[in-house]
């Protein structure tokens, strides 16, 4: 059997709601940026259980995954990555970080807009506007689950 090359690195992250509530966590290490959990795939791992792996490893947090909101390609460390990024949420709000992060807030889509300048200062995706279309989708769920 031919072995296939791999030709980027795929990494998975979670719009995480609670209560009406994003989590953000801050990287322990540079760069310093505030995101949702989430991490490289291993080889061949299936994307929902390594997105729930992650986030597991990273806040404790087990979550359920609804589905992809957003899809990024470029480069990090120099390596070509795609980032695919779910709406999730948890039923619990305690955290427990991991060493790979130094902080984290609970915010509201409102809260994010506001202190977007904080939260959103790379290239590297995780932009307000992802946010905003993560909320909407969980908006137009949450009314088809009230139907």
């Amino acid at each position: 059997m031919n072995s296939v090359p791999y030709t980027h690195r795929v990494a998975v992250n979670a719009f995480v709601i609670y209560e009406e509530k994003f989590l953000l966590l801050k990287r322990a290490n540079e760069p310093f940026l505030w995101g949702p959990p989430g991490g490289k795939l291993h080889i061949d791992e299936d994307p929902i259980r390594g997105l729930q792996r992650e986030v597991l490893e990273e806040t404790g947090l087990q979550i359920l995954v609804f589905q992809p909101i957003t899809t990024w390609f470029g480069s990090f460390n120099d390596l070509p990555l795609l980032s695919i990024d779910y709406l999730c949420s948890s039923d619990k709000k305690t955290i427990s970080l991991s060493h790979e992060h130094s902080d984290y807030r609970w915010l509201t889509i409102n809260n994010l807009a506001r202190y977007k300048n904080i939260y959103f200062s790379s290239d590297l995706g995780f932009k307000h506007s992802d946010y905003k279309l993560a909320w909407q989708t969980h908006l137009m769920n949450s009314r088809k689950n009230m139907m």
